[in-house]
């Protein structure tokens, strides 16, 4: 019996957007818990062979995580990006730090652009799974499908009120239009919360 080929699946996910998604759960949800990095992991695997292989076929998957800080230790006291790093590690992501600063810290992480383009033209990838929801990200599923590479795009959308503002966070219209396959994670949060083992929020 021939084995099938692996499905070799990027997982990128901007930090930028996981850190605004997690604080707001963390600070502003009446759960008050952090997200689980492992979980959401698993989860985006599972997603990406349920939407783009039979499922016969397995996954390998190499997950990037891009930081929204240039030198993330001079916030480690007070955001505990020490804590961050050491759990992203030991979930099997590779870290790559922002080249800029902005205005409070902390942007979107641009070099994620370049490397994606980069690891579908060396690294032999089949598929895209994109954590994001900021528009300066939208024209990439749309170079790689030119390239026939699919994009499943997991974004955020939730509103708070901070300092009697209403803050509301939204996914980019032209970012989810472009992707092949859009999930609103938002909603898979709600759906799994207080599911036992299948849950995107670390126990206790």
């Amino acid at each position: 019996m021939t084995t099938k080929a692996p499905l070799r699946v990027f997982f990128i996910v901007d930090g930028y957007t996981l850190k605004k998604a997690n604080d707001y759960y963390r600070l502003y949800h009446p759960c008050h818990t952090p997200l689980d990095f492992r979980a959401i992991k698993n989860w985006a695997r599972k997603e990406a062979l349920r939407l783009f292989t039979p499922v016969s076929r397995y996954a390998q998957m190499q997950c990037h995580y891009y930081h929204p800080y240039k030198d993330p230790q001079m916030y480690c006291h007070s955001h505990g990006i020490s804590c961050l790093e050491r759990e992203l590690r030991y979930t099997g992501f590779q870290i790559h730090y922002c080249e800029q600063i902005g205005p409070d810290g902390v942007k979107p992480n641009m070099s994620l652009m370049e490397d994606v383009m980069m690891f579908a033209t060396y690294s032999r990838m089949d598929a895209l799974v994109l954590l994001s929801s900021q528009r300066q990200f939208a024209p990439l599923p749309e170079k790689l499908s030119a390239m026939g590479i699919k994009t499943l795009l997991m974004g955020w959308n939730f509103q708070y009120v901070k300092n009697d503002r209403n803050v509301v966070w939204k996914t980019d219209r032209n970012l989810k239009e472009n992707a092949t396959f859009y999930v609103a994670m938002d909603c898979v949060a709600e759906g799994l919360m207080g599911a036992a083992g299948s849950g995107l929020f670390c126990d206790g």
